[in-house]
């Protein structure tokens, strides 16, 4: 191998052929994908043209690291079982398609023993950002022992979050998309219940945006109060439940279907019954303290004095 290292690139979809543009500026290629129509693309899109590989395990015997973009955890393993034989030991394979933590681990079982190393990259945001060398990463590796695949990563990223043990890449992003989809699914709702009393859209969205509105449960809640376990003053846990019901009561009034947001209101009520109804509203949090037995504030490591008293939600 040369002085610049060969990056392999397997699946040519959307988020591999975003890669392949930043890293073809950088680094000499090698790329596979079974569409060859793909292969055909990537090479019209790329500055620096790569190479393309006849096989995964072709591709596999001249990298020094292993890209795999791949549709599904199958086609990941199917992989990995074609080029186990063609690694060569210290060989790094990352793995970038959103799968779940126990399918790193069964790739980490199936390339181990060749000696090869693998890595967890969940990629947050779209692809076009990628395509620009601008991506952020969540990688399931400790930032002192990232090496070539830190360095291959920074080609493409604007960010990087290095999150320690194997599968936490995919562990984060998976927690990150959960909030993503649960809280679409609550504006949807919302607009809902808008359009439903003619409330216009525009005029919601902009309350939405204001830092009064969906930045707030955020930044103030979670991240102020619940992370210091600071839940003096503010809205009452009570407070909340009784806006809770009165939206509640409105959409049986104006039969607007609801999933999420009565979902929400059961945990205010579970609260009021553990007795967190004089305190803020950020210390429902406390009840998964309670049944995990775990600690929010004792995971950020101190309380910050900077927050900002009041009572408006």
């Amino acid at each position: 191998m040369g002085s610049t290292p060969r990056i392999g690139l397997i699946g040519l979809g959307n988020a591999g052929q975003a890669m392949l543009r930043p890293l073809s500026l950088r680094y000499p290629m090698a790329i596979h994908d079974r569409d060859p129509a793909r292969c055909d693309q990537s090479l019209a899109a790329c500055k620096a043209p790569p190479t393309v590989s006849p096989s995964a395990a072709a591709l596999a015997e001249s990298a020094e690291l292993v890209i795999l973009s791949l549709p599904n955890p199958a086609a990941s393993l199917s992989v990995a079982g074609e080029i186990r034989d063609a690694l060569s030991p210290g060989t790094i394979v990352v793995e970038t398609s959103t799968v779940r933590p126990e399918d790193i681990e069964a790739l980490h079982e199936i390339l181990g023993p060749a000696g090869a190393r693998v890595i967890d990259v969940a990629l947050v945001g779209g692809v076009a950002k990628l395509a620009e060398g601008q991506a952020v990463f969540l990688a399931g590796m400790e930032e002192a022992e990232a090496g070539l695949a830190g360095e291959v990563l920074d080609a493409m990223a604007d960010e990087i979050f290095f999150l320690g043990a194997r599968g936490n890449g995919m562990r984060t992003k998976l927690v990150v998309n959960a909030v993503a989809h649960a809280v679409y699914v609550v504006l949807v709702e919302a607009g809902a219940l808008a359009a439903a009393q003619d409330i216009p859209l525009a005029v919601l969205q902009r309350l939405l945006e204001r830092e009064s509105g969906l930045a707030r449960p955020l930044s103030h809640r979670f991240g102020e109060r619940l992370q210091n376990h600071d839940f003096d003053g503010g809205m009452s846990t009570l407070n909340a439940r009784k806006d809770s019901r009165l939206i509640l009561d409105e959409a049986h009034e104006l039969g607007v279907p609801l999933f999420a947001i009565p979902a929400a209101h059961s945990v205010y009520e579970l609260a009021l019954r553990e007795g967190l109804g004089s305190l803020d509203y950020a210390s429902i949090g406390q009840l998964w303290e309670k049944w995990l037995e775990i600690d929010f504030a004792g995971m950020t490591g101190g309380k910050d004095e900077t927050r900002a008293d009041d009572d408006s939600g």
